[in-house]
């Protein structure tokens, strides 16, 4: 599908944003522009989910992209394949969560479990007593809520990205991670 909204140059972003990445904004960003209220306080949570958290890094991508698969964002798929590559995910773990297999050997039951809850929570408003332990047996409360931040906030991403066909610009992980890190910290 061809773009539904343009993206904005650099100019239409806060200085704070401009600042951060040598003139390589990413497209999400380019899109949010059009809501100046909302994309400095947006990419800010972003900044925060992808610099520090409860989660490990592997942990937190391996959710990111299960949102990507059962949102259906190609967007969010590529940009997170050079992320979570450099956070440690395996080729293989990336080709069994775009598979839906989230009980497979690639993964440790701690993370089967995480992503199962991720999964249900990316479907449904509930999710039932069984996933819940599954998940809270490896994860605390501050993990466990930082997973549904993620789940929440990708829904935003994903919508974002498929209504308005967003172009797909995947940047290198580590660039992406540097900005979130300046950002963080600012």
């Amino acid at each position: 599908m061809p773009p539904r909204i343009p993206c904005l140059g650099p100019e239409a972003l806060p200085e704070s944003l401009r600042a951060l990445d040598e003139g390589r904004i990413i497209n999400l960003f380019k899109v949010l522009a059009h809501a100046p209220n909302a994309v400095e306080p947006i990419a800010r949570v972003a900044a925060a989910l992808l610099a520090s958290g409860g989660l490990d890094p592997v942990d937190r991508e391996l959710v990111i992209l299960t949102c990507a698969t059962r949102y259906e964002s190609a967007y969010e798929w590529a940009q997170h394949i050079p992320l979570s590559r450099a956070a440690g995910v395996t080729d293989t773990q990336r080709a069994a969560v775009r598979d839906g297999d989230h009980d497979a050997s690639v993964f440790s039951p701690a993370q089967r479990g995480l992503l199962a809850f991720a999964a249900a929570a990316a479907d449904r408003p509930e999710v039932s007593d069984a996933v819940y332990a599954g998940a809270s047996r490896h994860y605390d409360d501050e993990q466990l809520v930082e997973t549904l931040i993620l789940v929440g906030f990708y829904f935003l991403v994903a919508r974002v990205s498929t209504v308005v066909g967003l172009e797909i610009d995947a940047p290198e992980g580590e660039d992406v991670l540097r900005m979130a890190r300046l950002m963080s910290a600012g």
